[in-house]
């Protein structure tokens, strides 16, 4: 019996601040809130029979038309025979996000907890519990692993788990960081092929780049993004990933979007990403001006699309962008341009 359910449901794991969730995409659901699969986590040991029970209650529920009130709506919802597929209990995705403090001060995110070394301990230690899922084998090679934040490097026991990781040979690892610091484990994960490093730029000038950023580090962050793409063996499937986040009156123009273009060539980066702020589709502006950004943003977008296939650049159009294709009801220019689940 086909039904709507969603792989991240299905097979997915979160680690946020306080909770644990099983989805990680909150901007195009009800409330642009997330199902909260255990609530006030803060890194005690997980009875996993009682969570895969929980999760298959909650697949019962879908298969009867029962939805988490906040995934109506969802574009990840689709029709398959849910019961018949992904029988085992491997995690496909896990995502490391419960670390918010940030050396950065990005003007769209509002995720982030300022930089404060007297905090750096400042959350739960996540390191048994992959440990746990590895000796369970719930995690194993074939698991794709991100690591989110905050920064991620500033984690205190961020090396730890991505040692782990490595030593366990999984071959699928994101770290998104913004380059301020740089990692010994990253560099050596990203020799071995099992790390792509995403770093997202925001701008081609160093102007922009610090009004987007708030912080004085243009020079600093394309300096270990060069050192980072000599690490790469070019052989591997893994990317060095550099990414531009459009936001309106900031950073919205081609000439811009061109600068970062050549300049992270130059660096070495062999993945381009393209996305739209948040803000645009969780702010309660009126439709005149949402509908204004999102044009905005298709024509960005499709200059970016021309570009890189003039340049013949590995790209993505990442989940906001193909969220206002879809909004507009507008089709979506074809390259890889799948959110990475």
């Amino acid at each position: 019996m086909k039904y709507k359910f969603c792989q991240q449901i299905d097979r997915h794991l979160c680690f946020n601040k306080n909770n644990l969730y099983s989805c990680t995409v909150g901007n195009n659901t009800r409330g642009q809130s997330l199902p909260i699969i255990k609530e006030n986590y803060n890194g005690e040991p997980i009875n996993w029979e009682e969570f895969f029970t929980q999760r298959e209650e909650i697949k019962k529920n879908f298969k009867e038309g029962n939805q988490f009130e906040n995934c109506k709506g969802c574009f990840f919802l689709h029709e398959e025979d849910w019961d018949n597929i992904n029988t085992q209990r491997e995690f496909k995705y896990i995502q490391f996000s419960h670390w918010l403090m940030c050396n950065s001060k990005c003007i769209y995110c509002s995720n982030h907890t300022a930089y404060d070394k007297s905090k750096l301990t400042d959350t739960y230690d996540s390191v048994p519990v992959l440990k746990d899922l590895i000796n369970k084998k719930y995690v194993n090679e074939k698991t794709k692993v991100d690591f989110a934040g905050g920064e991620p490097t500033l984690y205190y026991k961020f090396n730890d788990l991505l040692k782990l990781l490595l030593d366990k040979k999984v071959r699928d690892i994101i770290v998104h960081s913004n380059a301020i610091l740089y990692n010994k484990t990253i560099e050596q994960g990203i020799k071995n092929g099992n790390v792509s490093l995403c770093v997202s730029l925001d701008a081609g000038q160093k102007k922009v780049h610090e009004k987007v950023k708030g912080v004085k580090s243009y020079n600093t962050v394309w300096k270990h993004i060069k050192k980072y793409a000599k690490a790469k063996n070019p052989i591997q499937k893994n990317y060095i990933s550099l990414k531009y986040i459009i936001i309106p009156d900031v950073n919205d123009s081609e000439k811009e979007i061109e600068l970062w273009i050549k300049k992270s060539i130059k660096a070495g980066a062999d993945k381009l990403l393209l996305n739209a702020d948040n803000n645009i589709f969780i702010q309660e502006n009126s439709w005149e001006i949402k509908n204004k950004q999102l044009q905005k943003v298709i024509k960005l977008s499709e200059y970016f699309v021309k570009r890189v296939i003039e340049l013949n650049i590995n790209a993505k159009l990442e989940f906001n962008v193909t969220a206002a294709y879809k909004t507009l009801n507008i089709p979506i220019p074809q390259i890889d341009y799948n959110y990475y689940i």
